[in-house]
């Protein structure tokens, strides 16, 4: 996949973030308010880290927790953990364990695409039903999750089944997402108590 060196990448390089798609998380953020002070985070996929800088620029005291296959080793701070494993096999109770109760998971995760649409939207929303799975086991109630997907045929049913776990879901598009990109990310705000 070719590079392209945008307005956003260059600004990301101007303010010395790892990627250009930090600024889909500041307008996410900007938006939702979603992230706060003293907050505990889960960062999955979080390669190459810049959603983890900007978390830590956000969270004051609170901690991050970047799970990953690709190592992570440009963020060098006490409040950030870094868990190299595959979340598709990663043992619930094990991560668990190594995060406690979480207030936010956020996911930039995405499979590698194969210009497949069909296939690339049915990994996609693997990965994101694995997000959720993990968000039933280790979010407290009233936290929230953003996750990426891409766009297919099954994302309303499935967006509709979240409303049942969380009082308010919703897909958006930040500005910073290339136009061409099949990229969504859905927001949900405030889990619901388990019954």
């Amino acid at each position: 996949m070719k590079k392209v060196h945008d307005y956003y990448f260059k600004k990301a390089k101007q303010e010395k973030y790892h990627a250009r798609s930090v600024f889909k998380l500041k307008e996410i953020d900007d938006r939702f308010r979603i992230i706060k002070r003293g907050l505990t985070v889960l960062d999955i996929g979080c390669a190459p880290g810049s959603w983890s800088q900007y978390l830590l620029e956000k969270i004051g005291s609170g901690m991050i927790v970047g799970i990953d296959i690709v190592r992570v080793n440009n963020i060098d701070d006490s409040r950030f953990t870094f868990i190299q494993d595959d979340i598709m096999k990663i043992d619930l109770e094990e991560l668990k364990e190594k995060t406690g109760n979480i207030d936010l998971i956020v996911s930039d995760a995405c499979p590698s695409t194969t210009g497949n649409k069909f296939m690339d939207a049915s990994r996609s929303i693997s990965i994101v039903k694995r997000v959720f799975e993990i968000s039933a086991s280790l979010l407290k109630k009233e936290g929230s999750v953003v996750a990426k997907i891409l766009m297919g045929e099954d994302v309303g049913e499935y967006v509709k089944e979240l409303q049942k776990m969380f009082n308010r879901v919703t897909l958006t598009k930040p500005k910073s997402s290339r136009k061409e990109s099949r990229e969504m990310f859905i927001i949900a705000i405030s889990k619901r108590a388990e019954s």
